[in-house]
Order: C-alpha cells, then structure tokens, then sequence
C-alpha cells in the first residue's frame, strides 16, 4: 500500500508540476495581461480562452478518462497497449479536423471578434497541440517524468515570452500565437518520446476497434461535456446578455480566480485517477477507501482556501487590479463554488466511474447541465453576472444533492445483493 501511495503521490507530484506549468502560470500572468490589454481587451482574452478549452474538450472526447483507463488496466499487454495508443491519436486527430474547420466559422461570424480576426485565428495551433497531447498514455502507464518535464520547460518559455514580448494592447495577437507554438512543441515531442521510450508500435486499426473505443469514450465524453458547458461556458453564456465588454472582463477576472484553485486540484485528481479505478478491480471497499482517503486532502484544500478569500478578497482583487475590489463580495460567493466542484468530482468521475456506473454519472450531469444552463441562461439575461454566479453554485449544489442519493442507492443495493 506504501508503495501505492507513493506512485501515486509521484505522478501528482509530476502532474502538478504539468499543471502548474500548463494552466496555472498562463491564469497567473493574467494580473499581468489584465493591467497590459485593459479590462476591455482581457475580456476578449478570457472569452477566446475559455471557448478553446472547450474545443480541448470535443478533441479529448473523454479519452483522458477512457483511454487512460485502459492503459492503466492493459498496460502489461503490449498488444492491447499499442492499438489504444494507434486507434486513439487517429480518433483525435479526425476530429481535431473538424473543430478547426468549426472553430475558423465561429471566429469570422462571432461578433466579439469582428475587429480580431487573426487574434482569433491564431488560437488554431492549441487545437492541434491539445489532439496529439499524449498526456492520458502517460497517465495510464503512470510515467508522468518525461511528459512533465517537457512540458513544464515548453511552457515556461512560452509565458515568459509573453510577459517580454507583450507590452501593450497592440500586441494581443502574440498571445495565441505563443501558446500555439508551445502546444504543438510540447505534443510533438512527447509523441517521440512517448514511440521511443516505451517502444509503441502504431497499428492500423479496425473499425471494431473505432467503434469499441468511441463507444467506452462516450459516457465520459457526455459527462465531460456538460460539466465543460458550464465550468468554461460562464463566461460564453455571459457574453450572450451582457453587451459591456467591461463587465465581461470584470467577470473574467472573478472566473480565473476561482479556475487557477481549480488548476490545482485537477493534477491530484488526475493522479489518483488510476490507482483509484485499480482499487476498484480489487473490491468496492478497496475503491471506497482509496477515494476517501485521498479526496479528504482535497476537501481540506477547498475549506482552507474559501475561507482566506473570504478573508483577504480585497486585498487580492485590489492587487489584481484597483477597480476589480467593487467584485469582492461576489468573489467570496463564487469560492463557494470550488468546494463542490471538488465534492462532486470525487463523487462521480472516482466513485461511480470505479464501480462503472460512468452512465449513470452521465445521466445525471445531463439533467444537472440543462437546469444550470437554464439558470445561468435566465440570470444572465435579468442579473448580468451576478445571476451566472448564483446560478453555478445552485446548479453544483443541485448536482451534489443527486450524486449523493444515487450513489446511497447503488451502494444499498450492492450491499443487498451480496
């Protein structure tokens, strides 16, 4: 159990060196970009942003759970190994096609971007960067070293280029255009590695096999998608209503607070995703324990941080940027958010998916992503972002209180069957 623990307190330690340098950096630069572009151009910024994460997402197609998954469970069979690794970077990249043809439409037509086009444009390479991303086959064989460190090092020249090289609004279009440039690096050259290290061998693969991995992919896909409408679609659904960019960027600056926390969690959870789901082939009681046991460490980080910016909210938005302070008693409400985002994963993407019941996790986030949308659809249009923010948090509240009754039920009924 030992040496469990500390495999998988070695692939956080990776992942969250990954994150750290991936996600959490480019949010931490944003006081710099926010002060550099103006609250009306940092608008701009986050709205592009959050609208390519969630091109990551149909890309990802939930094989970051799926395929990981497989790995981690097959990953002693060369064989099964290298058609998940051929079949999946193929699925990836026929539908990165797709999104970058979509995505190219969505910035000649959005109005936000009528005088960005090339700004929009040039977000195309994080497309393509994030398609052959191999950080799931890593995760899988729980070899996080080498992906890491090429990322980690990718990424910090490319944010330090941005805080040199960017010095005025004139020069927002540098900005993709940098973070381009490192996703595709960083994808290119964990690829090799990834064929060299582990000796992978690309397989042409058959349509049963397209079929089978679309088909585990699905459910996770489904459930990633609706929790993506809403974790990276606030700002998206705020744009529909609210006609001052101004607000939009105030906002923005709230939502990354909140998604810099967030960051932090994501690379824990992540590596504890497998020797979670490994548990679980064990027993249900294994699997339950390993859940509980490393998402207390989670739950404590999310009390412990609510209650700091319940304390220091306008001392951090004051550094942040002066005017933002107006925003501190939103912020205080929308860290709330964070302490249910973690509950909830923990619940569904560790506890169900392990007791494979990924559809039923995705039923439900169904129903929790259309009664949030609604809301946050209505309290944008009446509140502006102060409805989007209420909104959220009654939604993840709403999706707490149904994860925990059927997850009583399914436990209930285990026990029954036994």
């Amino acid at each position: 159990m030992k040496i469990q623990d500390s495999v998988v307190f070695k692939n956080f330690t990776y992942l969250f060196i990954n994150q750290f340098f991936n996600l959490i950096v480019p949010l931490l630069v944003f006081p710099f970009l926010l002060k550099t572009l103006g609250l009306e151009l940092f608008g701009l910024y986050s709205f592009a942003y959050s609208a390519i994460l969630f091109c990551f997402m149909f890309c990802d197609y939930g094989f970051n759970f799926s395929g990981s998954k497989y790995i981690a469970i097959n990953k002693l069979d060369i064989e099964k190994r290298d058609i998940a690794f051929s079949t999946i970077v193929t699925l990836k990249g026929l539908i990165a096609i797709v999104i970058s043809i979509l995505w190219i439409a969505f910035v000649y037509y959005y109005p936000i971007f009528k005088n960005h086009i090339n700004f929009g444009l040039f977000f195309l390479g994080m497309i393509w960067g994030n398609a052959i991303n191999l950080q799931w086959f890593f995760q899988g064989i729980e070899k996080l070293g080498w992906y890491s460190t090429i990322n980690s090092v990718i990424k910090l020249a490319s944010n330090i280029a941005i805080l040199v090289l960017v010095k005025s609004a004139t020069d927002i279009n540098l900005i993709p255009l940098i973070y381009s440039t490192a996703f595709i690096l960083t994808g290119l050259i964990t690829y090799v590695v990834a064929i060299y290290s582990e000796k992978l061998s690309f397989i042409t693969a058959s349509i049963n096999a397209f079929k089978q991995f679309l088909k585990d992919g699905f459910d996770y896909f489904i459930t990633i998608s609706t929790t993506s409408l809403v974790f990276n679609g606030t700002i998206i659904i705020l744009s529909f209503f609210e006609k001052s960019i101004l607000i939009i960027g105030a906002f923005s600056a709230l939502d990354r607070i909140i998604k810099i926390l967030v960051s932090i969690y994501v690379p824990y959870s992540t590596a504890m995703y497998p020797r979670n789901m490994a548990n679980f082939q064990i027993g249900i009681s294994e699997g339950r324990k390993s859940v509980i046991k490393h998402g207390a460490f989670a739950l404590l980080f999310s009390i412990v941080i609510i209650v700091l910016i319940c304390i220091f909210s306008e001392a951090i938005l004051s550094f942040l940027y002066p005017k933002l302070v107006i925003y501190s008693n939103w912020l205080k409400l929308f860290s709330f958010w964070l302490f249910f985002i973690i509950f909830n994963n923990l619940l569904g993407y560790h506890f169900l998916n392990g007791l494979n019941k990924s559809g039923v996790f995705r039923n439900i986030n169904i129903i929790y992503t259309l009664i949030t949308v609604a809301l946050m659809i209505a309290g944008c249009y009446l509140f502006s972002y102060k409805g989007c923010i209420v909104s959220v948090i009654i939604g993840e509240v709403l999706l707490t209180t149904m994860l925990l009754i059927k997850t009583k039920s399914i436990l209930s009924n285990a026990k029954t069957n036994l």
